[in-house]
């Protein structure tokens, strides 16, 4: 290794650790964002308890043992990339997994309410209130400033669409949606909204809450597709590795932003299969998918500055290169355009279909950013704060590589020896500078402009092997960028889910006097016993009753429990009604948690006369009003007799 890229190496080791300690450290406080406690956007600073380091510590050594291994492989045969690409789709979802686990342990319940969460997705609740979702289509431009949440305000149908088929996807397999939301609803025990709604939606919050981590998993593949069409040898291992880490693709989980990247990088890959086979169908493929994202999100419509600018720019230099203006512009014209007829297919379609125009969609979106965001936030901050934000989300290592690869390629202009990836150099670059100038995202970039981040990696790949050749050096480069993803999941907090989350009651350290061993049909859960204050009471004074309720696993339905004190025609004289620990812990949230503790007080009333009254108990489900029948069929457990005295 000569001593300049010695010098360089160090530069980046150095630099590495030193805004990993700045981050993990918040010397910086600015770093996060330009104004805390104002409408600007900021990051959250909390760093996680030490004793929750580990997992994402060991899953991020995974990934790096996975990435060396192949690194260090000189000419990899098919099972070898094979094995690769499929342990770093098995390590990055770990390391996704293992960084909510640093932020909350119960990392189920931690997906299904970010997924549900109006601030943290948006999606899933105003796609689960529809029930026709051609009528919803026809009318969406005057149902999108009614959504309750600001993404589904501000986004096209895609992802509502995409969500409202999954619920009815199941809603067709009952047998397959059942298993599913039983796994769901404990993780929002409480939650009546969900609970009060058949399996299917359940099931669909379920499969919603793994899908965008399963596909930021699975971004390796296809950006191994697309290094193959840029790159040659090491650089295409090195590039995928860093396109599969980029802290932007594994730390916001699960948004729907983890869907883009694999796209992004899938269409990439076939718009350039279509170039170099010359192909007007695959050309039509890519434009279909790059339709596909534009309906998910409009933000998603910046790849057609993109790609037309890598089209523009590599058909000049071919014709400069041949010394030939007219060399490709016939092929040139009818790829623009046939890329363009299917880049509005899905748009179309449903402007035949449900007579919607788009731009009144893309309009309204557009008009709805502009008040929740943009007319907020200053213009002047965000210029600078988007950059950063792009260094930090997409990783320090590979952006300064993106640079080097920059500087390499206008360095070259003269020599006429552009390919491909330097070409989509130059075409990253203008558009990074176009979108930060235009003002259009004013905050968290870190996620808004993951749809094109991972590209970035093919030309900084190049630079650094270039730069750093040699094994040893690209897997210091990914030990770094590995570093990044770590220290911002432990020391930031990227996704906030903001929703009521239902968490275990402390329990009153007693034990029942009367001994009960009663089951309900079609629940794991039985009255275990009770404790009664006293026997003799007079009017006006609490009856006060403690049950003992075991369970094994969470029930069905949030069953309220009710406790009547009857008189001997059995009219009913006074009652409690509510769910378990004063309304805080339904039989949805019980699993094999030891017993619960469940105390009422029923007050006597002042004028109830002197004699023997029955006190009762038992579960209905206030949703039909229907008692939930013990095993033996009877509807109430009569506890005690109480008398009443009124001298």
């Amino acid at each position: 290794m000569s001593r300049r890229s010695r010098v360089l190496l160090a530069f980046l080791v150095i630099s590495s650790l030193l805004l990993a300690a700045v981050i993990a450290g918040d010397w910086l406080p600015w770093l996060r964002g330009p104004a805390p406690e104002t409408p600007e956007w900021y990051w959250p600073y909390q760093l996680r308890p030490l004793a929750r380091w580990w997992l994402p510590t060991l899953s991020a050594l995974l990934i790096w043992g996975v990435a060396a291994w192949w690194l260090k492989i000189e000419e990899p045969t098919r099972r070898q990339n094979i094995s690769a690409l499929t342990g770093l789709a098995l390590t990055s979802l770990l390391l996704q997994l293992a960084v909510i686990y640093a932020d909350r342990p119960d990392i189920s319940a931690e997906l299904v309410d970010r997924t549900l969460s109006n601030l943290a997705s948006g999606f899933f609740e105003p796609a689960a209130e529809i029930e026709d979702l051609g009528a919803a289509l026809s009318r969406y431009p005057q149902l999108m400033p009614e959504f309750i949440s600001e993404h589904a305000r501000t986004h096209p149908p895609g992802l509502i669409s995409a969500n409202w088929l999954t619920i009815q996807l199941f809603s067709r397999f009952p047998a397959l949606a059942e298993p599913i939301a039983r796994w769901v609803w404990p993780l929002r025990c409480t939650d009546l909204w969900l609970l009060n709604r058949p399996p299917a939606v359940a099931a669909a919050l379920g499969i919603w809450s793994v899908l965008p981590l399963v596909a930021a998993a699975l971004s390796c593949f296809p950006a191994y597709g697309t290094a193959r069409q840029l790159l040659t040898g090491q650089a295409i291992r090195l590039a995928t590795i860093l396109a599969a880490t980029l802290p932007a693709l594994l730390l916001f989980a699960p948004k729907s932003v983890q869907l883009y990247a694999p796209l992004a990088l899938l269409l990439f890959w076939i718009f350039q299969t279509g170039l170099n086979k010359r192909s007007l169908v695959w050309i039509l493929a890519a434009g279909g998918l790059l339709s596909l994202l534009t309906f998910l999100s409009l933000g998603n419509a910046s790849l057609l500055l993109l790609f037309g600018t890598y089209i523009l720019a590599g058909n000049f230099l071919l014709s400069r290169r041949n010394k030939r203006e007219n060399i490709a512009w016939a092929w040139l014209f009818k790829l623009l355009l046939v890329f363009a007829a299917g880049s509005f297919a899905l748009w179309l379609v449903v402007w035949i279909a449900w007579g919607v125009n788009p731009w009144t969609i893309a309009h309204t979106g557009l008009q709805q950013h502009y008040q929740l965001v943009t007319n907020i936030r200053r213009y002047e901050w965000w210029i600078i704060w988007n950059l950063i934000d792009l260094i930090l989300f997409a990783g320090w290592p590979l952006l300064l590589g993106f640079a080097g690869g920059v500087l390499a390629v206008l360095r070259s202009w003269r020599k006429q020896t552009w390919q491909a990836v330097d070409i989509l150099a130059l075409s990253l670059l203008m558009m990074v500078i176009l979108l930060n100038l235009s003002g259009s995202a004013r905050g968290e970039v870190g996620r808004l402009w993951l749809f094109f981040m991972p590209l970035l990696a093919f030309p900084s790949a190049r630079f650094w092997l270039r730069a750093l050749p040699g094994a040893r050096s690209a897997v210091v480069i990914v030990a770094l960028q590995l570093l990044m993803i770590v220290v911002l999941g432990l020391a930031w907090r990227p996704v906030r889910a903001v929703i009521v989350v239902a968490e275990p009651p402390a329990m009153l350290d007693v034990s029942p006097t009367d001994q009960l061993d009663l089951h309900f049909q079609d629940e794991t859960f039985s009255l275990a016993g009770f404790n009664l204050a006293a026997k003799q009471l007079r009017p006006g004074d609490n009856l006060a009753v403690t049950l003992f309720w075991q369970a094994q696993t969470p029930a069905r339905r949030p069953y309220t429990v009710f406790n009547h004190l009857l008189d001997n025609e059995g009219n009913l004289i006074t009652q409690q009604d509510n769910w378990p620990v004063n309304g805080s812990w339904p039989p949805t949230c019980w699993r094999d948690y030891g017993v619960i503790v469940d105390s009422y007080a029923l007050t006597l009333p002042q004028d109830i006369p002197a004699g023997q009254y029955k006190l009762i108990t038992g579960m209905y489900d206030a949703r039909t009003g229907a008692r939930l029948p013990l095993v033996d069929g009877r509807d109430a457990v009569e506890l005690q007799t109480i008398r009443v005295n009124v001298d």
